[in-house]
């Protein structure tokens, strides 16, 4: 009898684990699966990392080793179903993608598991050592990760070198597609399907879906989905490091080029403003002498283009002196009117529901380029006033109890947060709701842009609801910094209480700004 509860105990411990060695693919998938980010995010969370049902999960083993078998028995089965149950009603807001990499990274990192169990009770033969070896496995489950993606990194590697070539080789059977690459600190992915929108009223145009916007997402997009119909392809580029935006144009060799931002963004890992911009300037550097460059004017100076780069370079700005400028902007009940001038000639009068002035730079340059490419203007004034927000970038939602919810959750920065709030502000509305847990990946200077972030909320907004007791402490002395009522703030634990409090205060007429909404692995 004490055998079967004992192998049922042991069984449900060992389903516990499998769920452990899950959560902790998982996070590495989060962290782009590099290891030294994920021991980073190991650091800064170690307190939640390390909870209590793991620890007592491993103490239960261990009173199995010394002979405690009842107290094992129960103990294990209860705690395994509680600690199985918690893990399986987690809610992640981006989920685990189980694609052919993690799926080997999973079937190793719990080979390795089963193997050292094996090689113990093969030693030993002694079920206590093993009882105890699975306590250590379980209590420092991270260790297995680590191991099974430093062990899997040379095929990775060739797999991904593979898939590289295959791409290059698919890319150059295609001489007449037009290549656009889009880089900058923000306004990527705004700027990626503002494009396509106009573009689409003269060209067959493929996007880089969603975030694929690293090297391998690329690949990916080209491999599946790049045909011989597509007349233009919009490639997003991130970068988070010098180097990243080069390897991506070495893949499509782009024609065109645009640099929508530069500003603040992954100083965490770029260190400092110059090096964000020598990153972006890449993509300059990658167009052959027939194409054309775009690059932000606010941000990018002449002297900032690199010697190396052969393209003419135009510069596009929101009321300032550039190329092509945006001027008269106005807001209407439908959204904002601007007008777009080449130097001192006016080309186009557009309409659009999108909001913000960094909507309009968006707008601009994809007006100029469209312009570049052939497109009439009365194509590009019916497609920017057809072009929707994108999705959780400043997009409004009307609900029928007469509350607005203006989405800007998909990213944050201190431009665009900055432009959230004005938006906001400019809203007819009772009263003006922020809901955000700040920004992140500043660096040296996060705490300072949060507070003045906190400064920005209290200018512009009625309440203030922030996620995250300890993550949002400067954007807190930010806003109590600039006089904001001690009543009208509330910090929550996670967004599932700030929506709670919300919901509770809510009344008919209120705009509730959603600014930023941070992964899994910054979750308190």
């Amino acid at each position: 009898m004490i055998e079967i509860i004992n192998g049922l105990a042991a069984l449900f411990l060992f389903i516990y684990l499998m769920l452990v060695l899950k959560k902790e693919l998982h996070m590495l998938q989060l962290n782009s699966y590099f290891n030294a980010r994920y021991i980073k995010w190991l650091k800064e969370n170690r307190r939640k990392y390390f909870d209590i049902r793991k620890l007592v999960a491993s103490l239960l083993f261990l009173s199995y080793a010394f002979g405690y078998f009842w107290l094992f028995a129960t103990g294990a089965m209860l705690l395994s179903g509680i600690g199985s149950f918690v893990l399986l009603k987690q809610k992640a807001k981006k989920k685990l993608d189980f694609t052919k990499r993690a799926v080997r990274l999973f079937i190793m990192e719990l080979s390795l598991a089963i193997a050292l169990l094996v090689a113990i009770w093969a030693t030993t033969q002694d079920r206590g050592y093993v009882a105890a070896t699975f306590a250590l496995i379980l209590f420092f489950s991270f260790l297995l990760i680590i191991i099974a993606n430093t062990l899997l990194r040379p095929l990775e590697t060739a797999i991904n070198r593979w898939y590289v070539n295959d791409a290059k080789k698919k890319i150059n059977n295609y001489p007449r597609l037009t290549v656009i690459a889009i880089t900058g600190s923000y306004g990527k992915t705004s700027v990626k399907h503002f494009l396509q929108s106009i573009l689409s009223e003269q060209y067959s145009v493929l996007i880089t879906p969603g975030s694929f916007n690293t090297t391998l997402g690329v690949v990916r997009t080209i491999r599946e989905q790049l045909k011989p119909i597509h007349e233009a392809f919009i490639v997003e580029m991130g970068a988070k490091k010098t180097g990243d935006v080069a390897e991506i144009c070495n893949i499509v060799r782009p024609k065109y080029g645009v640099i929508t931002a530069i500003g603040p963004q992954h100083l965490e890992t770029f260190g400092t403003i110059e090096q964000v911009k020598k990153a972006k300037m890449e993509i300059l550097s990658a167009l052959p002498a027939t194409g054309r460059g775009f690059v932000n004017a606010a941000g990018i100076a002449p002297g900032d283009i690199p010697p190396e780069a052969k393209a003419p370079t135009l510069s596009f700005g929101v009321e300032r002196e550039a190329d092509y400028c945006a001027r008269n902007i106005t807001y209407t009940m439908r959204g904002m009117a601007f007008d777009v001038y080449r130097k001192e000639e006016k080309l186009l009068a557009l309409e659009t529901t999108l909001l913000g002035e960094h909507n309009v730079s968006n707008l601009l340059v994809c007006c100029a380029v469209a312009l570049t490419l052939g497109l009439e203007k009365y194509q590009i004034v019916k497609a920017v006033k057809g072009i929707r927000a994108v999705a959780h970038r400043l997009e409004i939602k009307n609900l029928p109890n007469g509350i607005t919810i203006i989405d800007d959750a998909f990213n944050s920065n201190p431009v665009g947060s900055r432009m959230a709030l004005e938006a906001l502000k400019r809203m007819e509305g009772k009263r003006k709701i922020v809901i955000t847990p700040g920004m992140i990946e500043l660096g040296q200077e996060e705490a300072k842009l949060n507070y003045a972030f906190g400064q920005a909320i209290a200018k512009n907004c009625d309440i203030a609801v922030l996620v995250g007791i300890h993550r949002t402490r400067p954007i807190q002395e930010g806003i109590k910094s600039a006089g904001f009522p001690p009543e009208n703030l509330k910090v929550c634990k996670n967004l599932t209480e700030a929506n709670g409090y919300v919901k509770s205060i809510m009344q008919q007429g209120d705009v509730v700004l959603y600014e930023n909404d941070l992964p899994d692995t910054f979750n308190e």
